[in-house]
């Protein structure tokens, strides 16, 4: 039986934030105050940063109890959330991104349903009815509408945005994840999770979230492209053989 009063983990994989990271950090600690989330960690998991980011995150963990930072020496957003995930001691494991795309009440909205539902995993979708997002240029709206398309038709799954930002996921659910073979260490890392939760009969809930894109995103869009097509054929021969 699952605990009643639960614990969470936000996790903000960063590489080179050092302009964003203490604004965004000190402004997630404050929503959890004021909207009384009690039991919370705040985890920093720096991929590789050169930039003074690692300082930055430091003197955050310093001076405030509820953070936590975890190096990683080398770049990879998927090998970053891995390393914190597994390392650390809450119930409820998340991703946001630094720049706080997804609007914060979106984490209310899953701690209050963590509290309530009999679900496995709470992810944010810009793709179901409701969803609003803000700043989007169209060449990137078209590129995951796109992905996410080929995704539905060569993996027959039933979840409309695997490239959302924003997820959370039980740890004892990770762990049993993690023993099938996670093999993106990259972007794609979140939605080859997602992938392996729907194959594998976990209860995925996907919640539509208010996005306000971020221009000045590091994403290169074709070479992400292409890797993502990589990675889905990758999966389509895993689920062709099961």
């Amino acid at each position: 039986m699952r605990k009643q009063s639960l614990s969470f983990d936000i996790t903000f994989p960063v590489y080179n934030e050092r302009k964003q990271l203490q604004k965004s950090v000190l402004e997630m600690i404050d929503f959890c105050g004021v909207n009384k989330v009690i039991e919370f960690v705040i985890t920093i998991a720096d991929n590789g940063s050169i930039d003074g980011t690692s300082e930055i995150a430091k003197q955050l963990e310093q001076e405030h109890q509820a953070v936590r930072y975890v190096k990683i020496d080398q770049k990879g957003v998927g090998l970053a959330l891995k390393k914190a995930w597994l390392s650390s001691s809450c119930d409820i494991l998340g991703t946001m991104d630094i720049d706080l795309s997804t609007d914060l009440r979106h984490f209310k909205e899953v701690y209050n349903c963590f509290q309530t539902n009999n679900v496995d995993l709470i992810v944010g979708s810009r793709l179901l009815d409701g969803s609003v997002v803000i700043g989007r240029s169209l060449v990137r709206e078209i590129t995951s509408r796109g992905f996410n398309k080929i995704l539905s038709k060569l993996l027959k799954i039933r979840f409309t945005d695997g490239m959302c930002g924003f997820k959370f996921i039980y740890k004892e659910v990770f762990e049993k994840l993690m023993l099938t073979g996670i093999q993106n260490n990259e972007w794609f890392f979140e939605t080859e999770l997602l992938v392996k939760a729907e194959l594998n009969g976990f209860e995925i809930l996907e919640i539509p979230v208010y996005w306000k894109d971020d221009r000045d995103s590091k994403v290169s869009i074709i070479p992400l492209s292409l890797k993502y097509l990589k990675e889905i054929g990758r999966l389509r021969k895993e689920v062709n053989k099961r």
